[in-house]
């Protein structure tokens, strides 16, 4: 190893060059010393695993950490349990870095770190909806206000049980401060519901106030709902908006109600030549009994979702109704066109002018008188008979006929809805219909026909 050494130096004395070779020692000396210790006094601090500047000390960093946590903490008297992000402090091995001053530290801090506290979730159908609060006796406060909304108008009910239809829990977790509710806006915003989205689309024979009934909204928030519709004239196809407000929760109560009902009186029918066909008449009237009845009724709320009888008791019997039955057909009468007087054969379905009268007009034959009316108005069957049609029929929208016997039958057109259906025998005068504007029309009117072995004849010469 000496000799190698000696070797070396008599090698740069022969060179001439002993001078340089300390110098780049001293050099190489230097260099390293200024290395080292460039290299170990600098600290990356970094945020969600993004470096956010440099510090000199560890003792910097956690000062700026700690004077951000007690700034949070006396602004919103909430105790921080621990950072929402991942902070990190770890040694930097660069050259010349740039370090950052303890407040500028504590700036950055506070600006891009959130924090948590510990709290409770108020999960609903399993955190697809959710609350931050403060506490889970917070959101236990919360169901236990709902469950009392839900039975409080229960007079007379016995509640077996209340519970949710949804999935709904509650979780003690850390939260993110800015994420914390007040447990009021919680139960407003649950009894603020969400909006569901549904359409309807319209269907032969249906009217506004059908597609509105069955889809428990009142006509006038269907069309609240739809402002496009200008009439009660609707098109076949057409898509009416039904969207409304449904709860984000549904507390469903468990009960037994105890209910006085009626008993229905059966009929029984006597064949009388006395009256026409389709007509009769009352002999003895029938009395409804009652009863008791006790349901065991699970509703969500307010809707029922089951019902189930458990006991009933009669309170008293009801009395049989003696209805005599005519059998007589009406006597139609053969008329010329100019005869202005009927038989006296049919009642008018509905008082009113006529707008329209029977024979040629403008736009081709009219089968019918049309008689004046306002959309929803009464109509009633001309005379006794069986109705054979009560549905959408062609440009006569909402349409029913009725069969009387012996050839003759009349149609009723354009209505609203109906208050019969086939099969139905009705008599001279009840109501069957309300007057609209289906079908072909230009507005609310009663298209009326008289139709005599298939051929129509003009209602005229047959009414009353």
């Amino acid at each position: 190893m000496d000799k190698s050494a000696n070797k070396f130096l008599k090698f740069f004395e022969e060179q001439n060059s002993k001078m340089y070779f300390f110098i780049s020692i001293a050099l190489v000396l230097v260099i390293g010393c200024f290395t080292a210790f460039s290299m170990t006094t600098s600290y990356a601090v970094s945020i969600d695993d993004k470096v956010v500047g440099y510090v000199s000390s560890t003792e910097s960093y956690h000062t700026a950490l700690n004077t951000v946590q007690a700034e949070v903490e006396t602004e919103t008297g909430i105790e921080i349990s621990s950072s929402y992000n991942k902070l990190e402090i770890t040694p930097s091995h660069k050259l010349f870095v740039d370090t950052l001053t303890t407040d500028e530290l504590t700036a950055i801090i506070g600006s891009k770190v959130d924090w948590l506290t510990a709290g409770a979730l108020l999960n609903i159908n399993n955190g697809e909806i959710q609350f931050a609060l403060a506490s889970v006796e917070d959101g236990q406060a919360i169901l236990d206000e709902l469950k009392a909304e839900a039975v409080q108008n229960q007079q007379g009910a016995l509640i077996k049980s209340v519970s949710f239809l949804e999935d709904v829990s509650l979780e003690v977790v850390n939260v993110r401060i800015e994420q914390l509710e007040n447990k009021d806006n919680v139960l407003a915003q649950i009894r603020a519901g969400k909006e569901a989205i549904k359409t309807h689309t319209v269907e032969e024979g249906e009217s506004l106030w059908l597609i509105a009934h069955n889809n428990d909204l009142t006509v006038k928030e269907l069309q609240e709902l739809n402002p496009s519709l200008k009439s009660d004239l609707l098109q076949i196809g057409q898509e009416l908006s039904l969207s409304k407000l449904v709860p984000l929760v549904s507390v469903v109560v468990t009960k037994e109600v105890t209910l006085e009902e009626k008993i229905a009186y059966s009929t029984e029918y006597k064949e009388s030549a006395k009256l026409f066909k389709g007509e009769t008449q009352t002999v003895t009237a029938g009395v409804e009994g009652k009863k008791l009845v006790t349901y065991e009724v699970k509703e969500a709320n307010g809707t029922a979702l089951e019902k189930e009888m458990i006991d009933e008791v009669v309170l008293s019997q009801p009395v049989t109704a003696v209805v005599n039955k005519g059998t007589a057909t009406a006597a139609i009468a053969s008329r010329s066109s100019g005869v202005t007087a009927g038989t006296g054969a049919l009642n008018w379905p509905k008082t009113g002018k006529i707008t329209s009268p029977y024979g040629t007009r403008s736009r081709g034959f009219h089968n019918g008188i049309d008689i004046a009316a306002k959309t929803g108005d009464r109509i009633s069957a001309a005379a006794g008979g069986k109705v054979v049609l009560a549905s959408w029929s062609g440009g006569y929208g909402n349409c029913i006929l009725i069969d009387h016997g012996n050839g003759m039958k009349t149609r009723y057109a354009h209505l609203s809805g109906y208050n019969v259906k086939v099969g139905d025998i009705v008599t001279r005068g009840e109501q069957i219909g309300r007057a609209g504007n289906t079908g072909n029309s230009t507005g609310p009117h009663l298209h009326f026909e008289v139709i005599v072995n298939g051929k129509t004849k003009n209602p005229i010469n047959y009414l009353n």
